[in-house]
């Protein structure tokens, strides 16, 4: 009777030290897949002109950025943003503010006054944007974002972010401003649109061999 009394204490003794393991397996496995989310909340264009195949401006972006993960915090220091009218990339931008995403959070990440000044070398692409922006004063563009992690993030993936056939509209000849595709009558609402203008990819290893707890 004894030596069963020590073995049922030596097998209890072991799955308490078990416990905490156990609690962080069921805890990391329910939180995968909780990747983060972007959107585009609003883009803005000033000061644009064109001029046979120059054109320049200055651009206003604001994206929203969500997390569902509710174990970690997410950097990402050194996002890059681009501007695309069809396949003619008019805007690189690599020195932008770092994204910090805390757990279960919407931010909003704003970069403004990004200047644009590029030379257009296909004219039928020149042309296009031309027509589009004096006759018919609607553009469509596309945004993208691409945001590697930080390697202290528990899933050290590069995001990239593509909001496509974004329109926009030019009330004046050099004033351009984000259509909405419904007005939006509360913030909950708005803040809906802005994700689906846009979708989220992510690329890299899998999350769970760098897992940094926050």
């Amino acid at each position: 009777m004894g030596e069963s009394s020590d073995v049922i204490a030596v097998c209890c003794a072991k799955f308490i030290l078990y416990i905490p393991f156990i609690v962080i397996v069921i805890l990391v496995w329910t939180n995968w897949g909780n990747y983060p989310e972007f959107g585009l909340n609003s883009l803005t264009v000033s000061n644009l002109n064109i001029s046979g195949s120059e054109i320049s401006g200055i651009w206003d972006v604001e994206f929203l950025a969500k997390s569902p993960d509710f174990l970690y915090t997410n950097n990402y220091p050194q996002p890059t943003l681009s501007v695309y009218y069809q396949n003619q990339e008019l805007l690189l931008e690599n020195f932008l503010p770092g994204i910090h995403l805390p757990k279960k959070k919407t931010i909003s990440y704003r970069v403004n006054t990004l200047a644009m000044a590029t030379s257009i070398q296909n004219k039928g692409v020149a042309d296009a944007i031309a027509n589009d922006w004096s006759q018919q004063k609607v553009v469509s563009f596309t945004v993208t974002l691409q945001a590697a992690s930080s390697p202290h993030n528990w899933h050290p993936l590069t995001a990239n972010v593509v909001c496509a056939r974004i329109k926009v509209g030019f009330s004046s000849s050099s004033q351009g401003t984000m259509l909405q595709e419904s007005s939006a009558n509360n913030k909950k609402t708005h803040h809906r649109q802005a994700f689906t203008r846009c979708s989220t990819n992510f690329l890299g290893p899998s999350p769970y061999l760098f897992m940094v707890m926050d």
